[in-house]
């Protein structure tokens, strides 16, 4: 006799976000999200590491030498904010601790889930902080 295996996809949603109140599907959440900001952090890594290697030719043109000190803020901005605190605290912590310590459950999830809902925005005004050029010459 045979077993007739079924196999489902399932389907990620933006309203699976909004209503998922699993700590492990949140830790995945935010894994996958470092992941995102981690490609965004290497573009701006790469265009700072060809600005430096060409002496002469210039990628970004010199009336415009604040865009390089913004993306020398940015990126370590994104590579502290976005990819080490989110990927320990909100990733590997909403996905082990709870096994750890035998927790069926996060205590305040809705609150959980709306601190992921709100990195979406803060990495939108990063992206426009850089786009529209009001950022601080740090560097």
């Amino acid at each position: 006799m045979v077993q007739e295996i079924r196999v489902t996809s399932r389907r990620i949603y933006f309203i699976s976000l909004i209503k998922n109140y699993n700590h492990k599907g949140l830790g995945i959440y935010y894994l996958l999200l470092v992941f995102i900001f981690n490609i965004s952090s290497l573009i701006i890594s790469i265009l700072i590491r060809i600005e430096l290697y060409s002496s002469g030719n210039r990628i970004i043109s010199t009336e415009n030498q604040n865009f390089y000190n913004i993306n020398i803020t940015l990126h370590g901005i994104i590579m502290i904010f976005f990819l080490i605190m989110l990927g320990l605290f909100g990733g590997f912590d909403n996905y082990f601790i709870f096994i750890f310590i035998w927790s069926p459950e996060v205590i305040y999830p809705r609150i959980n889930n709306i601190s992921l809902l709100n990195i979406y925005l803060s990495f939108i005004y990063i992206i426009i902080y850089i786009l529209l050029e009001f950022g601080s010459e740090i560097g």
